[in-house]
């Protein structure tokens, strides 16, 4: 565990130094001293229900990994480490660069609990198309009933046209990597490629058909997972509940800085929130730092005219602060607490082991 520690520490600097340097900025386009004003007398109860809706999110954004994980084959993969692997995936996602990192060190986890390479990967792949469709649903039915949303300023438009154009391009394209053999054998056929080069001098000639048979293994899993509609739609469902609750969020933070909006404008907020996170996607810093403060402020202030600039940064930060540091500092507890959990299950296995010996002997 220590070791694991060392790799990400260096991921952690740049992350810190990061935020402290788009803080100065963000603050910078803002009166400082307003800013302070409007957050030392910040609504206490309705920002706990801004914590309170984070924690329903916590609950109902991981539950597709446990139905994901759930099989008349195979061993079913418990409720508390499917809980744990998917609320480990905020951090690993938050200190690197377009949220690239959790699916691998859940695969990873996934492995330290027993699960074959191949299975881990389809629930992992299979989780990830869940999680894209259900954002797409999102970001159509926010366009399709608030045209507020593309009323702001070209470049804003811009931002948004892009944002869920890559985010229909990369739902298209894990698709194809779950479903399509022809892609399947370009990939292997690539890998093949690379092995064979001379540089490697056929060091790697053994993991050439061990990674034919993984990707076959994942594909295998994700069809299967696939076929299963109900099961299917079901934790579409529930990625959908989880993702309206951590975008409801900014709803509560505004009525704690003392703005009165109407409850008939809770879908508004919610959709200019699910864009605000969607259209950043393509930024490489961790966890689209820099651009999805920019999207927020921006997005709020040109659809809600009551917002000042203060008060839009005044909700930007503590947004900010309840959906991502708070969330990564959770996560981070939940990976240490895994990585205990392992440790002493492995220890509780080879205690088993070395009894059953000495009674065999």
């Amino acid at each position: 565990m220590n070791h694991n520690i060392k790799k990400i520490l260096p991921k952690l600097l740049i992350f810190l130094v990061l935020t402290i340097v788009v803080i100065i900025v963000i603050c910078s386009l803002s009166d400082i001293q307003e800013i302070a004003k409007v957050l030392k007398n910040i609504n206490v109860p309705w920002l706990c229900f801004g914590f309170l809706f984070l924690f329903l999110y916590m609950i109902f954004y991981p539950l597709p990994l446990y139905f994901l994980g759930k099989s008349k084959t195979e061993k079913s993969i418990s409720y508390i480490d499917s809980a744990m692997i998917g609320s480990m995936e905020y951090f690993f996602n938050g200190i690197t660069p377009f949220a690239s990192g959790g699916q691998p060190f859940q695969i990873y986890a996934y492995r330290k609990i027993g699960v074959d390479l191949q299975r881990s990967s389809g629930i992992i792949l299979m989780n990830f198309v869940i999680t894209q469709t259900s954002l797409v649903i999102l970001c159509l039915s926010s366009l399709f009933f608030y045209e507020e949303l593309t009323k702001g300023t070209v470049y804003l438009q811009v931002m948004i046209g892009v944002g869920l154009g890559i985010n229909c391009l990369i739902l298209a394209l894990f698709c194809s990597v779950g479903l399509s053999k022809t892609l399947r054998n370009w990939l292997i056929r690539f890998v093949s490629w690379i092995i064979h080069r001379k540089i490697f001098k056929d060091k790697l000639l053994s993991f050439e058909s061990s990674f034919a048979e993984y990707c076959k293994g994942a594909q295998d899993t994700f069809h299967a997972l696939l076929a299963q509609k109900i099961k299917f739609i079901f934790c579409i469902c529930l990625k959908l509940i989880g993702l309206l609750c951590y975008y409801m969020i900014p709803f509560f933070i505004l009525h704690a800085l003392g703005i009165e909006v109407e409850l008939n404008q809770l879908p508004l907020i919610t959709a200019m929130t699910t864009f605000s996170v969607a259209m950043t996607c393509f930024i490489p810093t961790p966890g689209a730092t820099g651009g999805i403060e920019f999207a927020f402020r921006t997005l709020f202030v040109s659809v809600l005219p009551i917002l000042s600039a203060s008060l839009a940064t005044s909700g930007l930060l503590i947004w900010r602060f309840i959906t991502y540091y708070f969330l990564m500092l959770i996560s981070f507890i939940v990976y240490l607490i895994f990585e205990r959990v392992v440790a002493y299950r492995l220890k509780k296995q080879s205690q088993t082991i070395e009894k059953g010996i000495d009674k065999s002997i």
